[in-house]
């Protein structure tokens, strides 16, 4: 019994729990990459089914099981188990949530290139061969893999007789750069390894809390670690929720159950008990968790860290099967990094030497053949008349190698051809060869008399893979942290950053880089030019990613959207259309986006319409407001929203209207409403016309910079017909609400005014002009247009019809 036990532990030690410190791999993973590469199912080549895989395994290479071979390459291609799959998988093969792959006989796979990189010069005996259980000759299979990617690259866990493993993945990068850095040194302590590799770095990305953890196993290859979730704090008018952006190395499923068995358990009281899980495979995890009203968001993420297992440990103990060179793996040992990377370093020189003796003893026998060639071609004439004449093929084998002195592979390489073949001899083209292969030869050489040269060739091998195979780290490594520490905030979803939201005349929303418009010149002095790709704009505001986007439609509903949920493009790009990020009815257009970064009592949201009607509403009556949107201004049947802005409801407001009409009046004119209201009029308009633009004067920032804003400020006026000009707000003298305008501007014949707005002399716009079937936007700087007195006509300043002006 006892020999028989003993018997059965080294097989489970050496076949099968353990992996090789060489190329990181179980022999069932072993087995199912090599019998793929062999079977040529490679990367660049068309998936086939699992079925067929699972069969050559099983009937050529591992003595076992269908569901063993089936489950160990559904795992290699799972890039949720795999920090970087070694098979690419098509079909189902299971998810984060716990779901099983689906049967073998309906998914498909094949070698992923990292798995090819793995293997790479197997063939150029490189690693030791043997057949087997087959025992057919032709089919062999390697004791271990040439291993070009580190053994610590990728997880790997199991359990054998009286020993167990369990090997976090790592940033292939960095442990490469550790590598190449452990070729020239490989007497490099824990704490100088650390500046190279950080860390485990799981698939699912996490948080890694301390790095005693990480010292120990680095240290010892065992070690205890802590990895929490990385949850964001999401706010809407609506609600504060916790989003689970990363998880631990722990299945979703396991991790949502945890956390409706602590709620269940009342240890989450700051939650409320709805979980939703709003993860997909193109955007990642994405659970939410909704906060109570009055919760504190960082007592709950500390709640929610200690009950569940968005923070857990895991325990580390690298065990790796190790062997002499061409010797298979028998001594089963736990290392730390270094020993093992130094270990893996001394595998890779022995793979090069190998390889390298190969490929110059391969350039020796063609240099051998192609001398043999040469001769043959020189005296091509002879060698032809030396076959006619003898008896058989082997005799003029004979005679061909006792006149030219060849040997017998020279003389049965010539003897090999046909007549026409000899008679075709190229005497420069072996000649060219010959000398190619005699200067290949001396390189090989060079770099096996040289093993510093040899290292040379290697580390720019090893930079080879970390450009074609190298990627960002995903977990972070906290090291300043501790487990007990407090959680003071909770950094938000979506980091503040600036950015601007433009709005079409297709009807569409894009957010652009906050430099998108900035004029581009040498010598810091601006160039301005006329602006191509700005895809018709209507409106550009400035916002931020943690702004929300108020949209008052034509009907006078309002709608809201976050502004991180609009597409980030570029100018010629187009952009999201608007009816599918709202709800908007057919006949139904948005007339104006107001950014709002919050809902406070003493801003308004003030909206005019073409009618003159004018209507004012404290910004914390839209808090609840979503895409499906909101009924806010009543509408008298044929008038439509012109226009809505923001006021703080202390300034001046300034009214146009097409027919050149202008008023300004008092925001203390303007009593306050809630939603639904028809609003009160803003301006009479007795000669006709429609409104076009509103603006809003703040006195407050006049305080504040000391100075007369008043002086300084210009009503900016811009026609169709292309005339434009500045008007000193002082030219309009506050009247009140309700009452007829002043003119703005002489209109000729058939021209009306576009739109107007307040400017100050540091100013830039973008004139939208019509340019044919499309348009074009042209830079103008307010300086660079004259200021006449009300009545003036103003200038020419663009030809073509006037559309509408943006403020940069």
């Amino acid at each position: 019994m006892s020999q028989a036990f003993a018997t059965y532990g080294l097989s489970v030690v050496t076949d099968r729990a353990l992996p090789d410190a060489r190329d990181g791999l179980k022999p069932v993973q072993r087995r199912i990459l090599a019998g793929m590469l062999d079977a040529r199912y490679l990367a660049s080549r068309p998936t086939v089914k699992s079925a067929e895989v699972v069969g050559l395994i099983l009937g050529n290479y591992h003595p076992h099981g269908d569901v063993s071979v089936y489950e160990a390459a559904a795992r290699m291609s799972q890039p949720f188990t795999m920090r970087y799959p070694l098979i690419e998988g098509q079909g189902n093969m299971g998810s984060e949530d716990g779901d099983a792959p689906a049967a073998y006989r309906y998914t498909e796979m094949r070698l992923s290139p990292l798995a090819e990189a793995l293997m790479a010069d197997i063939e150029r005996d490189t690693v030791p061969l043997h057949p087997t259980y087959k025992q057919d000759p032709k089919v062999q299979e390697p004791d271990y893999l040439p291993g070009r990617i580190p053994p610590i690259v990728n997880p790997s866990s199991g359990i054998a007789v009286g020993l167990s493993t369990n090997i976090p993945p790592h940033n292939l990068g960095e442990v490469m750069r550790a590598c190449i850095a452990l070729l020239d040194h490989p007497d490099m302590t824990v704490e100088q390894i650390m500046t190279y590799i950080q860390g485990p770095d799981f698939s699912q990305g996490g948080r890694v809390i301390g790095i005693d953890g990480i010292k120990d196993y680095f240290t010892t290859g065992k070690g205890r670690i802590i990895v929490r979730a990385d949850v964001r704090l999401e706010e809407t008018p609506r609600s504060r929720s916790l989003i689970v952006t990363q998880i631990p190395p722990i299945g979703r499923d396991k991790l949502k159950t945890s956390i409706v068995k602590a709620i269940n358990a009342r240890k989450l009281e700051g939650l409320m008990p709805d979980l939703r899980d709003e993860s997909d495979t193109e955007k990642g995890t994405r659970i939410v968790l909704e906060l109570r009203k009055d919760a504190d968001a960082a007592q709950t993420l500390m709640q929610l860290f200690k009950e569940t297992d968005l923070q857990i440990a895991l325990s580390f103990q690298m065990v790796f099967l190790f062997g002499e060179s061409m010797q298979p793996g028998r001594q089963p040992k736990q290392v730390g990094v270094v020993e093992l990377l130094n270990y893996w370093n001394g595998h890779q020189i022995d793979v090069f030497t190998r390889r390298t003796q190969y490929d110059l003893r391969k350039a020796q026998e063609r240099l051998h053949v192609v001398e043999g060639l040469v001769i043959g071609a020189a005296n091509a004439e002879q060698i032809v008349k030396i076959f006619q004449q003898a008896e058989d093929r082997t005799a003029a084998r004979r005679e061909i190698e006792a006149r030219y002195k060849l040997t017998a592979i020279q003389s049965d390489v010539i003897a090999s051809m046909t007549l026409s073949q000899v008679t075709r001899l190229d005497s420069s083209k072996y000649a060219r060869e010959r000398e190619e292969l005699q200067t290949r030869i001396q390189e090989l050489q060079y770099l096996l008399a040289d093993r510093k040269a040899l290292i040379s060739a290697l580390k720019k091998e090893m930079q080879q893979l970390i450009k074609q195979f190298g990627d960002e780290r995903r977990t972070i490594i906290d090291a300043e942290n501790h487990v007990l520490t407090p959680i003071e905030k909770v950094e938000s979803l979506h980091e503040r950053e600036p950015l601007l939201i433009g709005f079409t005349r297709n009807n569409a929303l894009k957010a652009l880089p906050i430099d998108a418009y900035r004029p581009k010149g040498k010598n810091g002095n601006a160039v301005y030019t006329p602006v191509r790709g700005d895809e018709q704009l209507r409106q550009l505001v400035a916002a931020t990613t943690q702004d929300y986007l108020l949209c008052v439609c034509s009907s006078g509903r309002v709608c809201q959207i976050a502004t991180h949920r609009i597409p980030v493009t570029t100018r010629s790009q187009k952009g999201e259309l608007i009816h599918d990020l709202l709800r908007l009815s057919p006949n139904e257009e948005v007339v104006s986006v107001l950014p709002v970064d919050a809902y406070d009592e003493d801003r308004y949201l003030v909206i005019f319409s073409a009618s003159g009607k004018v209507k004012k509403s404290p910004l914390s009556e839209y808090k609840a407001t979503d895409v499906d949107g909101i009924q806010d201004m009543k509408l008298a049947d044929g008038d439509t929203v012109a226009t809505a802005l923001i006021s703080y409801g202390r300034g001046e407001y300034v009214v146009s209207t097409d027919n050149a009409l202008t008023l300004r009046f008092s925001d203390e004119q303007l009593r306050s409403q809630g939603r639904g209201g028809q609003g009160v009029a803003a301006i009479a308009l007795n000669k006709g016309g429609t409104v076009v633009s509103a603006s809003y004067l703040d006195s407050e920032p006049a305080i504040e910079a000391d100075r007369d804003i008043f002086s300084v400020t210009n009503l900016l006026v811009v026609t169709e017909g292309g005339k434009a000009k500045k008007v000193p707000i002082g030219q309009f003298a506050p009247k009140g609400r309700a009452t007829a305008g002043v003119l703005t501007i002489e209109l000729p014949a058939n021209d009306h005014v576009v739109q107007t707005m307040l400017t100050q002399e540091d100013d830039t716009f973008l004139i939208i002009v019509a340019n044919g079937k499309n348009e074009q936007a042209i830079v103008k700087k307010a300086a660079d247009i004259k200021t006449f007195l009300r009545p003036h006509a103003g200038e020419a300043i663009v030809t073509g019809p006037v559309h509408r002006i943006i403020k940069l």
